[in-house]
């Protein structure tokens, strides 16, 4: 009789009978799909618990095996798989020379007493097998090692230091070993030790200000498959390997595939990070400085220039520029990131590629601060390589001589009080590239005068808050518009950002009025009648005592709605015994500077502010945020929240205290917990429900019960379906652009062409336009959400000018593009739309009848041409011509370029991941990372990734192997030429519901492989692939 409970069962028909019968007694069953990625997984389980159960009702061995066979048989399993020795288990293969010496010696090859099949746990003390002593028969049986701890011992070593020599000694065994430095825990005679070793490397994570690497593991690799791990809580120190109370799981590939597999690949992306340096690069002298560093946390003002490697999120931002200059033609861009996420570093590298074109190039980079100059001719001189780059002009820092007057980094207020004997003198174009540094003070007239002299071939300003307090606009000085911005979510995934716990309390205000908004936002004065509140300040209080891990001894920054607001709550904090202040624009300079420096240091714990605090002000002590009002401005919420999340010393987390009240309708809960999730387009309400499972490591975001259903509510009702649709375009005077009422509105353009809906019938619903209805509009409403997902410049150019009336797209080297064009807007060959040809019918969107769907066309190239974020290129000379690298594509579009699908033959149906293009000598492989429709599927997880941006792992057909032709057409490609195409894509569904397109990884080459039915095989990727997709290690 089944429990009441949670299961996981697959329904067989004894659960069915025992479901109705609990059913008959009122109870409730609740049923899920089984997912399809998981099937296999689940079936096998269930197969082998039932098959298992049966075999030990068979007495006889040879009956037993009988079965099986005749089992294997039915379900048309090829014989040589069938079971041939019935009582027998093949253990090892071997030399026959080994084999005679071990008749001789009568010594048996070690084994591992747990054997090679069934996982254990070892506890420690208590556990009757040692921890080390099994580890050390691990070792006497593997060909590759692999060792991932916090730290090592000497104690540790010395106890498998023997057998570790004499595994390193065996011509091509492999011992890799990851460790860190964090805490000075690493004993240096420990890595000399291990690092002595033949066929032995260490890399070393010295990058510990947040120590992430808590993982201890012993991966045990063998040729015949038979591979092992150990995984808990065991460093390599005596006490840990022996005597500890250490907990610590043995899986085997046997039982545990898919926790094997997910182990060795995780070690194979931190072993390709380059957050891990080999130990040969700076040797012991370079460990010992780390380690002394975290001991004693030096905090000398030696000069210390570091190896920079360009993190994903920077490398997107590159990328984006790039866009911008090249496509957009915009060459005075403002990037916006979180202080700490590394603008310089990404100015840095911007320049250097700017450098090697123009290779005489003078650069002038101006700030505030002393400081500030100073670290960042630091950076620049570590990206460059060079030394002597640079000369500061600040303080007592001054040029001296002219040629140091090429490569400036200056100080805004030394730049102002010599600009009429000096700066004036020089030409408009002395310096090529120009960059402004806390440009949020762009708006000073200390600035006016750089801006009005000075015309650079390239103008970046780097800013972590375009919100000014007084309103002013940067964006008019770079090009009217922000050209990238780093996502909070990837910088905290890199480790660049303190963690955050962000708690969303209850408020029992009600903020839901209509009489409380105006236009896109509240009404500031109205808001803050109803938050000066004594009794939401004893809320607020009761939140501090329940939170709070010391709410006396928190350095906090309070938001407030206004002056009146702050000073409310600075008097109610100070009345409850807390030590409070407010700081506004009324504040005056000295004492703002004063309640900064009082907060840093801890005299003050809780300072309540307006919007954005200061412009510019960094206080990375600050540990606590609360949000005392609604934020209607995403950018102002992140930019409020950033202001917690720099990284300081001894701070391991940032806690946030949001209080949620019943909100307006109009007001936007969805886009700012989409913001600071790592893949923003995943149902939000889903998220909500499920606890946020895709937020960045150490992150997480808990809801009281009635906030949550306050957040829920909001969402729902601000969900941007037709209807809201409608009654938003109907309440501009004039019908807005496409790229008008995104921005106006913050969504996403696939918001608009949710079930077959498009622009123009969406204006046509809402009466502002009207057009009849026929076999054509029908077929272009639907085929309008087919343009959104493409990012090839080229293609869109295309379109652009079709679309003004150009001829070209009549040319032959243009048909491929017309026919995507064609299929996109048509959606089927000819004989199917009754068209003569596909000019005939791309001819039709010039006619009047169907004016406003080419209107449409020329909003969305617009919209897609202003929002590109990466530059896509041809794949290589007579490489299928019209792929492009990193171009995003559907399966059928793919199809169309290479020639397989035709004006009169369209590809339909599913096609397999690997498709052969024998006339082109080429493989178009397509793969989904996340094959099944959850967010995780543990045992499809690990089958293909993205090891690093060079190199892939694919796991190939079920069908293949080294033996015959399927996997001899990877393993052979450089005697066969065979070009090898990659294609990646996330997931098979967006969050919109849409089918994903492809992105072109392009050309890959083979590397390695092994298994077999299927092959697990290593592609180097010839080009590096998108920042996107690359993981921070």
């Amino acid at each position: 009789m089944l429990k009441k409970g949670i299961y996981e069962h697959v329904i067989n028909q004894i659960t069915k009978q025992h479901i109705h019968e609990i059913e008959q007694q009122g109870m409730v069953c609740m049923r899920q799909n089984i997912d399809e990625a998981e099937s296999p997984q689940i079936l096998a389980n269930y197969f082998g618990k039932v098959i298992r159960q049966k075999l030990e009702e068979i007495e006889n061995q040879e009956d037993r095996v009988n079965l099986i066979n005749n089992i294997l048989k039915e379900a048309g399993v090829i014989d040589e798989i069938q079971i041939a020795e019935p009582s027998k288990l093949l253990t090892e293969v071997m030399s026959r020379q080994q084999a005679l010496l071990q008749a001789e010696s009568r010594i048996q090859t070690i084994r591992p007493i747990s054997g090679f099949r069934v996982s254990n746990l070892f506890t420690g003390g208590s556990s009757l097998l040692p921890l080390g002593e099994e580890i050390r028969r691990e070792i006497a049986s593997a060909n590759e090692i692999n060792f991932i701890v916090s730290f090592l011992k000497v104690s540790g070593v010395r106890i498998l230091l023997d057998d570790l020599l004499k595994f390193c000694q065996k011509e091509g065994n492999r011992l890799r070993i990851i460790t860190t430095t964090y805490c000075g825990a690493t004993q240096a005679k420990a890595i000399e030790q291990l690092a002595a070793l033949p066929n032995t490397e260490i890399r070393i994570s010295y990058n510990t200000d947040i120590e992430r690497l808590h993982a201890k593991s012993y991966i045990f690799v063998r040729n015949s498959g038979m591979n092992t791990a150990y995984i808990g809580s065991s460093n390599l120190s005596k006490s840990a390997q022996t005597e500890g109370l250490e907990w610590n799981i043995r899986v085997t590939s046997v039982e545990n595939p898919h926790i094997i597999k997910t182990a060795l690949a995780t070690f194979e992306m931190y072993w390709n990070s380059s957050n891990f340096e080999d130990f040969r690069l700076g040797g012991i002298e370079k460990f010992n400085k780390e380690i002394h560093r975290n001991i004693f946390r030096d905090t000398s003002n030696e000069v210390i220039y570091r190896h920079f490697t360009l993190l994903p999120h920077q490398k997107q931002i590159l990328d984006k520029l790039r866009v911008e200059r090249e496509e957009l033609k915009n060459f005075k861009n403002l990037v916006v990131a979180a202080t700490g996420t590394g603008k310089t570093v990404i100015s840095a590298f911007d320049y250097k590629e700017f450098r090697r074109i123009h290779s005489r190039s003078r650069i002038l980079f101006t700030a505030h601060r002393e400081e500030i100059l100073r670290q960042s001719l630091n950076t620049y001189r570590s990206v460059l390589g060079d030394a002597n780059f640079g000369t500061l002009w600040v303080g007592n820092c001054r040029p001296q001589d002219e040629s140091e007057y090429e490569n400036l980094f200056v100080s805004i207020s030394m730049l102002n009080s010599r600009f009429e004997d000096f700066f004036e003198k020089l030409g408009a174009d002395f310096y090529d590239y120009i960059v402004i540094d806390e440009a949020h003070h762009s708006q000073a007239e200390s600035y006016r005068k750089l801006f009005a002299h000075f015309v650079p071939q390239l103008l970046i300003g780097l800013t972590a808050t375009p919100e000014r307090m007084d309103g002013r606009d940067l964006r008019p000085d770079f090009g009217g518009r922000i050209s990238a911005e780093i996502r909070l979510p990837q910088a905290l995934q890199a480790g660049l950002l303190t963690p955050f716990q962000y708690l969303c309390v209850t408020d029992s205000t009600d903020l839901s009025d209509d009489a409380l908004w105006n236009g896109q936002k509240y009404n500031i004065e109205r808001l803050a009648d109803k938050l000066c509140s004594k009794e939401r300040a004893g809320y607020i209080v009761e939140a501090l005592h329940k939170y709070l891990a010391n709410e006396y001894m928190c350095r906090a920054l309070c938001f407030c709605v206004n002056k009146r607001h702050a000073d409310f709550m600075a008097e109610q904090l100070s009345l409850y015994g807390f030590n409070a202040q407010s700081l506004t624009s009324d504040t005056p300079s000295d004492k703002r500077k004063q309640l900064a420096k009082e907060l840093r240091e801890g005299a003050i714990h809780y300072l309540c502010v307006v919007d954005i605090f200061n412009e510019g002000v960094d206080i990375p002590e600050v540990d606590t945020v609360l949000f005392l009002r609604p934020t209607e401005s995403l950018t102002i919420f992140l930019q409020q929240l950033g202001r917690g999340l720099r990284l300081s010393v001894g701070k391991t987390e940032l806690t946030v205290l949001d209080f949620v009240a019943q909100s307006n309708r109009k007001y936007d809960f969805a886009s700012r917990f989409r913001a600071l999730m790592l893949n923003p387009e995943k149902n939000i309400v889903k998220q909500i429900k499920d606890g946020f499972t895709l937020l960045p490591s150490g992150c997480s975001i808990v809801m009281e019960k009635k906030a949550r259903q306050y957040i829920l509510d909001n969402i729902q009702s601000a969900i941007y379906n037709k209807n809201r649709i409608i009654r938003e375009i109907n309440s501009y005077p004039n019908i807005p652009t496409i790229s008008q009422f995104l921005e106006n509105n913050g969504q996403d353009i696939r918001t608009l062409y949710h079930s077959n809906n498009c622009w123009t019938s969406l204006k046509r619903a809402a009466g502002r336009i009207a057009y009849k209805d026929d076999v054509i509009t029908k077929r272009l409403e639907k085929g309008m959400a087919n343009l959104l997902h493409h990012n090839t410049a080229s293609f869109l150019h295309f379109i652009e000018l079709f679309i003004d009336g150009s001829k070209q797209y009549l040319d032959t080297k243009n048909y491929k593009y017309a026919l995507m064009l064609y299929y996109a807007l048509f959606q089927d060959r000819l004989d199917k739309t009754g068209f003569a040809s596909i000019y005939e019918a791309l001819e039709l969107i010039h006619k009047g009848m169907y004016s406003y769907f080419r209107q449409e066309i020329s909003e969305i190239i617009s919209y897609l041409l202003a929002h590109l974020q990466l530059k896509t290129m041809p794949l290589g000379e007579d490489v299928l011509p019209g792929l492009e690298l990193y171009g995003c594509y559907t399966r059928e579009e793919i199809f169309t370029l290479v020639g397989r699908q035709t004006e009169a033959r369209k590809m339909q149906g599913s096609v397999t991941g690997v498709f052969n293009l024998s006339e082109h000598n080429a493989t178009l492989l397509f793969v989904t990372l996340n094959k099944s429709d959850k967010d995780f599927s543990p045992s499809t997880q690990y089958n293909d990734y993205l090891i690093n941006e060079h190199y892939f792992h694919w796991q190939s057909q079920n069908t293949d192997s080294h033996q015959n032709n399927g996997g001899q057409r990877y393993t052979k490609q450089a005697d066969t030429q065979n070009k090898i195409i990659l294609f990646v894509r996330e997931e098979k569904k967006d969050g919109y519901g849409n089918t994903c397109p492809f992105h072109c990884f392009g050309l890959v080459e083979y590397m390695s492989s092994h298994d077999d039915f299927p092959m697990n095989i290593t592609w180097k990727l010839q080009q590096p692939a998108m920042a996107q997709y690359v993981k921070a290690i």
